[in-house]
């Protein structure tokens, strides 16, 4: 599928130039602004030859319905992947739209994932990813980032980590970050919205486990498991 980058005075007219240089019109293509113009940068724009799906065109209209009802001014631009829906939110209000750490944008998605999902099988199900301007790649890059270096020491210092509170998607990037770790396993602790992840060393609770510090087995949510270095890399939040 072709697709080319183009940049302009503005969104519109960056837009323009990539149609002239596609050759085709804006029915005949999928419009992503990736940047809007600012002090010291042109609009920045993609174009995709192909038009959207059935599926994401319904996405794009409850998005944008519900973007409406906030007063907001952004442009909206969806792309349905293998696993989920991909939305990213552009526009002067991108700002407000994200909200403060990311607040916003995150009650957004689990509005917009509950109203489209509601009616639909397990197996009908999919994921809708709520992004502006990237800003979750750009989080789950930290987030990861931020990992990895307390992983590093935790595993200089013999000693655990117990990171601040964070939103349960929040969570999930320290997890999966670390879940190939052989050195550390994560686990979440306490309860909403004070939920936080600690990371150990393995080989501490395996000291532990031997000198009879820890259990066999612990209830979490009324289920027994074993504690076992799988178990513990495999734990997620609900």
């Amino acid at each position: 599928m072709k697709s080319i980058e183009t940049q302009g005075k503005t969104a519109d007219q960056a837009i323009e130039i990539g149609l002239y240089k596609l050759g085709v019109t804006r029915d005949d293509v999928k419009i992503e602004i990736l940047e809007q113009a600012g002090l010291f940068n042109k609009a920045r724009v993609r174009l995709t030859i192909g038009t959207s799906s059935e599926e994401e065109s319904n996405v794009k209209q409850l998005v944008d319905k519900l973007i409406s009802l906030m007063g907001l001014e952004v442009e909206t631009f969806v792309e349905e992947r293998e696993k989920d829906f991909y939305v990213n939110v552009t526009g002067e209000d991108s700002a407000i739209f994200i909200g403060k750490h990311g607040e916003s944008i995150e009650q957004f998605q689990t509005v917009i994932n509950y109203i489209y999902n509601k009616d639909k099988s397990r197996d009908d199900a999919k994921h809708i990813t709520i992004d502006s301007n990237k800003y979750a790649e750009r989080r789950t890059e930290t987030l990861t980032n931020l990992a990895k270096r307390t992983a590093g020491k935790v595993i200089r210092e013999h000693k655990d980590f117990n990171f601040e509170a964070m939103k349960s998607y929040e969570r999930r990037i320290i997890h999966s970050a670390l879940a190939n770790n052989d050195k550390v396993i994560t686990e979440s602790y306490g309860n909403e919205p004070n939920r936080c992840v600690v990371v150990k060393l393995k080989a501490n609770i395996s000291r532990q486990k031997n000198e009879g510090q820890i259990e066999d087995y612990f209830e979490d949510d009324s289920i027994k498991v074993t504690i076992t270095d799988e178990a513990l890399d495999r734990r997620d939040d609900n």
